[in-house]
């Protein structure tokens, strides 16, 4: 449920980024004078790079350019064209404080401060951080499952949706990794594997969330389920990767994904009478919250903190609370198992 919440806005906002290429900063004379003549000589202004030995405007034959350079310069975005944009970038923003004017953005993004090389180092951060508490998160329901919950001499589990938590962790975790990469290093790769890993995680949120308010435990029916829905998400995602980043159409997607799995988790958390509901109430009321930030897009404060870092700090808290319910309901589940057998 969480990441019901978190990743939607995440994806959301990736894709109007897409569909908003150009940015006021980006279409600055001034900004786009600087960044040609850095392409043809490696300085912007007085800044020079050593290690522009191939122009950016070389001939199509050298398209892959950056290839050429060190493999280490790659990884700490030392390369031609990151460099001209970002010190261009700074250079302006300068000016613009010097004459009283505040911030925009370039090329979709506003100008953040490099750390370590790090383009975005506080959402680098946070999404870090996010992926620990569900790494935590998955190892305390493991342990619940596997040494408290299960009877003595048997060697499976009485939770019915313990596999399903388990690959809805491994999404989860996999999808803040490659937030973080996507945030420290904006590249056409990065890009696609964060979409693509956001949307997995979406459409299996999708999948588990109908199973588990429908209490669907027939393998047979689980997969009747299950395949339309996959064999969608992964159709979507080939598309995007391989066809076109329509940012549009995903969003359309997206949308639709985590507006019918919301709606879902909220009436079932309503009619079920599960203990723990309230927990469900909590991330749901408290993602709507976060999505403030989102609307709210406010510049960085020192270049470095922004309304989208601050919501990834808000999705931290309500990680833990989503894992504190699987974990309830697992105690839940299992009870009401044992009743039966009794």
């Amino acid at each position: 449920m969480a990441d019901l919440c978190w990743i939607t806005f995440l994806v959301v906002l990736f894709c109007l980024f897409g569909t908003f290429d150009a940015s006021a900063g980006d279409a600055d004379p001034l900004y786009r004078a600087c960044f040609d003549q850095c392409k043809k000589t490696g300085c912007a202004g007085e800044t020079c790079f050593p290690h522009c030995e191939i122009p950016l405007d070389a001939s199509s034959s050298d398209d892959n350019w950056y290839l050429k350079e060190p493999l280490y310069r790659w990884l700490k975005q030392a390369n031609c064209q990151s460099d001209c944009q970002y010190h261009c970038m700074l250079q302006r923003e300068k000016d613009r404080a010097t004459h009283g004017f505040g911030p925009v953005k370039y090329h979709g993004k506003w100008p953040f401060k490099r750390v370590f090389g790090l383009q975005e180092p506080v959402s680098v951060a946070f999404s870090a951080l996010n992926l620990a508490m569900h790494f935590h998160g998955w190892l305390s329901f493991f342990m619940l499952i596997y040494y408290k919950l299960r009877s003595k001499g048997d060697e499976k589990t009485c939770y019915n949706y313990t596999c399903l938590w388990h690959i809805y962790a491994f999404l989860s975790m996999n999808s803040w990794l490659w937030s973080a990469v996507f945030h420290s290093r904006d590249m056409d790769f990065t890009e696609k594997l964060d979409y693509a890993s956001a949307v997995a995680l979406l459409g299996f949120s999708l999948i588990i969330s109908i199973l588990r308010s429908f209490s669907v435990k027939n393998e047979a029916a689980r997969v009747l389920v299950a395949a339309p829905l996959l064999a969608f998400t992964v159709t979507h995602i080939l598309y995007l990767n391989n066809y076109q980043m329509d940012y549009g159409w995903n969003m359309k997607v997206c949308v639709v994904i985590a507006v019918s799995q919301l709606l879902i988790w909220a009436l079932w958390a309503g009619i079920s009478g599960h203990p723990s509901r309230w927990k469900l109430w909590t991330v749901v009321v408290g993602g709507g919250l976060a999505m403030l930030l989102e609307i709210y897009d406010f510049p960085p404060y020192q270049g470095l903190v922004d309304a989208h870092a601050l919501w990834h700090a808000t999705t931290i808290p309500l990680t833990y609370i989503w894992w504190s319910f699987i974990k309830d309901d697992a105690k839940f589940g299992t009870s009401n198992l044992s009743k039966k057998v009794k």
